[in-house]
This record gives structure tokens, sequence and C-alpha cells, in this order.
């Protein structure tokens, strides 16, 4: 990625790509992400709980999409550098502080991120139009596959650490 994904007006969501991509993380599993989800010095990230937003605009804490959600994924050492600084300039210093936060400190919905990072224009900059953040899930997940993952291994939990099985 060139420097106009880095969207300089709003740094807070620089690093939040980083785990969705290369942890292949659905939008609710990195938007509820805890300080105690993650430990840099193993590389790793657990998945416990994710974010559903209702059609009624409500958000609800609850379990991932499925039963083989609840994991604990690999996070390559080239994005750990960029999450430490994330954690340490934007995150409360409690194990249970959201990594990702709003604006006013509750939980991140989906389209405040993309209003504040401007979305749809960064992706259309850098010669992506329609590149949804499910997309980055995507992303991660052929990485993996490139790397010689199968349909089985990636269900089953790829590291995306060395881009091995577990």
């Amino acid at each position: 990625m060139d420097g106009r994904a880095d969207w300089p007006h709003d740094r807070r969501f620089r690093a939040l790509v980083l785990p969705a991509t290369f942890a292949s993380l659905r939008w609710g599993e990195v938007s509820a992400l805890r300080r105690s989800d993650i430990d840099l010095g193993a590389g790793t990230v657990c998945i416990r709980v994710a974010f559903v937003e209702r059609s009624t605009g409500g958000l609800v804490l609850g379990p991932p999409k499925s039963k083989a959600g609840r994991r604990t994924v690999g996070i390559p050492q080239a994005i750990v550098q960029a999450l430490r600084e994330h954690i340490a300039t934007y995150v409360q210093d409690e194990p249970g502080a959201l990594v990702f936060p709003g604006a006013k400190g509750g939980p991140l919905r989906r389209s405040g991120f993309n209003t504040r990072t401007r979305w749809v224009d960064v992706v259309k900059e850098m010669g992506m139009p329609g590149l949804h953040f499910h997309d980055l899930r995507h992303t991660g997940n052929m990485l993996a596959a490139e790397s010689g993952a199968g349909l089985t291994d990636l269900m089953a939990g790829w590291d995306t650490t060395t881009y091995a099985p577990r």
C-alpha cells in the first residue's frame, strides 16, 4: 500500500486494517478487540467476541459468527510495531479497553470508520474502487492460500505469522 492509505487526518484507524488483513478478521471481530486479546510478544490475537450491528442500529456484543470463530490467530512480525504504537497512543491502559474505539470511546461503527477515513475515496484513489472492508479478510485468506493453505486449513486456523498450518 502506498501513503494514500495512511489517512494522516485521523491516525487512530491506521492500524485497524492490519489485523483485518493479516489475521483475516471480520469487522465485528476487529472492532470488538480488547487490549487483553492482543499478545504482541507472542504475535497473536485472540478472538473471543464480536460486535453485530442490528438493522435497528443497535450494537450487540456476542460470540463470533461460528463455533470456529473463537480462535487465536497469529500475526506477522511486520505489523507488530504498528500495533504496539497504536496501543501505546490510542488505547486506555486497562485489559478490557477497546483497541479500536469510536470517537467517543465506545464501540467503533463501520459507518463511522468509513466516514472518518473517507474509505470510498481512499480506495478509489488507490486504484481499487469498490473495495469493501470485508475484502481485507479475503486478502488475508488469499495470502495464506497462495502459501499453500487449503480450504480445510483456512477453516481450521491458518497461522498468518508464517502462512503455514497450525
